[in-house]
């Protein structure tokens, strides 16, 4: 799939000189921290205080990564009855914040032996965490197993967390996944199941029910065979069979998870045998013939508007003042042919001016505007808010089961900038990229 990226430049106090700005990595981080377990070998209990120390990959990362997170805990107290031969280690990591899940965090095989009434080494574990959402990722240890091998026998040491803490957090680049829904296929008759699909969920339990066309009347008495999941990362997978008897027209799909719900809209038809066209005549009284097109994908392509953007200027005097502006126009063009959508996302650079001066990124919001051309698939607008690194959504179409989706598309946006009363005087710049992929 294409990307192209469009950079644009907002200016503030009446200046129109930018200059373009890349921000690099930060080297990966390592934290400590400390947990205390509630441990269990056979039927003696025991506490241990695990000092962790923590690294991942450099900060900020991006939505779309995956980012492996290490973790190096402290021996385990010489508990073990028994001389230990061999074990191996995994650990839970709870992630929190922009991203919720649980990850398995594994080690290596070590070998002993270790005599009993000494420590026991546990060494480094770790787990790849796909990132899937934008802002802060926090991460914290839980249920920690121990499998160890003595005298040809397995043993495993359950240890669960009484008291947990953060042992890393990661800042996270890039608009959230959205969560999406597909139906597979579209239009069915009463009998026949469908697939169900999706992404940007948050793991549990899942209901799925069949609603009028215009998404009421929702029940999940019209639905048979309902089998729906979300795993760790957020993937929807699942399955419903319209009940028999159910009515011909439009229905609507609706899959709720906590305080989310997405629609899908279906069609149930009973099924038709196919009428011959050439029934009942002698063959040289009919005849058919295959006619054939081929028709080529082209690219996903974004273009704007020349020039730059520039704001109001403002006059300081003790109080916040408001500087406002519009997006130049883009134009987004969708020639592939195909059924997967796209997104059209902004990010922005703090305003900098003369000796350090600046105005963070956050003080600039937009309100998304988007419109489809004639004989385009639809298109949804991004919701009003602030601007930053770590990106929000200008545009977006959606994937789809239905047939293939494109056209030509126009999109803006309008700007207001916060300039707070304590602001130095000067000409400010910042860069807004477009990325659309």
């Amino acid at each position: 799939m294409m990307k192209r990226q469009a950079a644009l430049r907002a200016v503030m106090a009446g200046a129109t000189a930018v200059a373009a700005a890349a921000v690099a990595g930060e080297p990966a981080i390592a934290t400590d921290g400390t947990v205390t377990y509630q441990c269990k070998i056979f039927n003696d209990t025991f506490t241990y205080v695990a000092e962790i120390k923590a690294s991942g990959p450099p900060s900020p990362a991006g939505v779309g990564d995956t980012a492996r997170i290490e973790a190096d805990f402290s021996p385990l107290p010489a508990v073990a009855p028994l001389d230990i031969e061999r074990w191996s280690t995994s650990v839970k990591l709870l992630a929190s914040g922009s991203q919720t899940g649980s990850y398995d965090m594994t080690g290596g095989q070590h070998k002993g032996p270790v005599r009993k009434g000494q420590k026991l080494p546990i060494g480094e574990v770790s787990a790849d965490v796909p990132l899937s959402a934008g802002g802060t990722v926090k991460f914290k240890p839980g249920k920690l197993v121990i499998t160890a091998t003595s005298f040809g026998l397995s043993v495993d040491i359950n240890c669960a967390p009484k008291k947990t803490a953060v042992i890393y957090s990661l800042k996270v680049r890039g608009q959230s996944a959205p969560v999406t829904l597909l139906a597979d296929p579209v239009t069915v008759a009463p009998g026949t199941p469908i697939t169900l699909k999706g992404s940007g969920w948050k793991k549990g339990p899942v209901e799925v029910h069949l609603c009028d066309a215009q998404g009421k009347d929702c029940t999940g008495e019209r639905l048979t065979d309902v089998t729906a999941s979300i795993d760790d990362a957020g993937d929807l997978l699942g399955s419903a069979t319209v009940a028999a008897g159910t009515a011909d027209g439009g229905y609507k799909l609706k899959v709720v998870r906590d305080r989310t719900a997405k629609y899908v809209a279906i069609q149930v038809k009973s099924a038709e045998v196919p009428v011959d066209p050439c029934a009942g005549k002698e063959p040289d009284q009919c005849t058919t013939q295959d006619v054939n097109v081929t028709v080529t994908g082209g690219p996903l392509t974004l273009a704007k508007e020349q020039g730059e953007v520039v704001l109001t200027p403002v006059t300081l005097d003790g109080t916040n003042k408001t500087a406002t502006g519009a997006l130049r126009a883009v134009t987004i063009a969708d020639a592939r042919g195909a059924s997967t959508g796209w997104t059209l996302i902004g990010t922005l650079t703090d305003f900098t001016g003369q000796a350090g001066a600046s105005i963070a990124a956050g003080n600039l919001t937009w309100t998304p505007r988007c419109a489809a051309q004639a004989g385009s698939t639809p298109v949804v607008a991004g919701s009003p808010g602030a601007l930053g690194e770590g990106g929000a959504l200008l545009c977006s179409t959606a994937d789809s089961t239905a047939g293939p989706i494109g056209g030509t598309y126009e999109a803006g946006a309008d700007l207001s900038l916060n300039v707070p009363a304590a602001t130095a005087a000067g000409e400010y710049d910042a860069i807004l990229t477009l990325t659309l992929s």
